[in-house]
């Protein structure tokens, strides 16, 4: 059966704030979903990369596949870093370590839903900020998703590695 939900009495906000607020809580959740798949690719590749070059002969001859591995796990870190904080291990280390891009959006986006009331300006503000900052760092990582792992498995391929190795 049909059911309308009404807003509370109490509440001076009207429907369009109520649109307003729904629609910032959207944006930052889909914000948030893209960083957060983000991290779960730039942790599979990073250890993909890590795993194959383990596997490597020790030898002069994959220098530049060694190096160029270790140059895009460095460079995923770093895209890892500065959208999550990855040395939380226990309740106090927000004390100790400081929260991350993502940490602040989602902050945000809780603040932003605790009342009846559209973002304010500032919300606005410091959400397209942190967006952008977000932005800058997918960037990044898709700048290594797309010239330098092909890079990689180029030369992974010219390697002609086993797949299995017995030391």
């Amino acid at each position: 059966q049909p059911f309308e939900i009404l807003k509370d009495p109490r509440s001076p906000s009207s429907p369009a704030d109520f649109q307003k607020q729904f629609e910032f809580l959207i944006e930052v959740r889909d914000k948030l979903s893209e960083a957060h798949q983000a991290i779960t690719d730039i942790r599979s590749a990073r250890e993909q990369i890590q795993g194959y070059l383990k596997r490597l002969p020790e030898d002069s001859t994959y220098n530049a596949l060694r190096e160029k591995g270790k140059a895009i796990v460095k460079a995923l870190t770093q895209v890892e870093e500065a959208l999550y904080q990855t040395k939380n291990e226990s309740r106090q280390d927000p004390l100790n370590f400081p929260i991350r891009l993502t940490n602040k959006l989602g902050h945000l986006n809780s603040l932003v839903g605790m009342g009846d009331f559209p973002p304010t300006e500032q919300d606005i503000a410091v959400k397209n900020e942190l967006t952008a900052q977000i932005d800058a760092e997918l960037a990044r990582f898709h700048q290594v998703l797309e010239s330098d792992i092909p890079e990689f498995n180029r030369l992974a391929r010219e390697a002609a590695i086993d797949a299995v190795i017995v030391k």
